[in-house]
């Protein structure tokens, strides 16, 4: 932001808290690769280089697809486009250097920090959390076996929703700003003329 002369406004804070889920998730999904690896019994170092190999262009094109996302807002002209400009770039920077963190520093910290944590013997608290992890997956591999199983039920709904979309976009008067303004407020300030003139 400071290379670009951007200031920390709204916008660009808006643009941050944003960001923070796409530069999590990209490591996130790099370090998974590499456990399910280090799980299966190989050497850190082997998994890691594997790992990453298999998820490098997976990571490179999910970036790429979401800085793609704000191309629009980039080329949006007027004074939307100037505002959302600074968003925009700062949006695609943060996506952007997540996307090289995550395929150079992110497995080189797992070669040397990750370990098989399977192998070791734990405690209560890690117990409860596994049992728990292990309860959400049941439920989402029921769900997901589900909604396989009711295939027609399932394209049914998406393409209801769809049409719901489609009727609301229809519905809903669209623009930057409001048409007509809703409140509107005067303040008037007397002043003496008795009172003696700045010097």
């Amino acid at each position: 932001m400071y290379l670009c002369g951007y200031s920390l406004d709204n916008l660009s804070l808006m643009a941050l808290t944003i960001s923070t889920g796409f530069v999590v998730d990209d490591a996130i999904v790099v370090m998974e690769n590499i456990t399910r690896h280090l799980e299966a019994g190989m050497d850190p170092f082997a998994a890691t280089l594997k790992g990453a190999k298999e998820i490098g262009f997976t990571v490179l094109t999910i970036s790429i697809s979401l800085i793609a996302v704000f191309i629009p807002l980039l080329l949006m002209g007027g004074i939307v486009g100037r505002l959302f400009r600074e968003f925009a770039i700062t949006l695609s920077t943060a996506i952007l250097v997540s996307m090289v963190i995550s395929l150079t520093t992110t497995p080189m910290m797992c070669a040397y920090l990750l370990r098989d944590e399977h192998s070791r013997p734990h405690g209560r608290l890690y117990m409860a959390t596994e049992r728990i992890f292990d309860r959400v997956l049941s439920i989402y591999r029921y769900s997901l076996r589900w909604v396989l199983d009711n295939s027609v039920l399932t394209l049914t709904v998406l393409l209801l929703t769809i049409a719901l979309n489609a009727v609301i976009i229809y519905k809903i008067p669209t623009g930057s700003f409001p048409s007509r303004t809703l409140a509107r407020s005067a303040a008037e300030s007397r002043v003496p003329r008795t009172l003696p003139s700045p010097s």
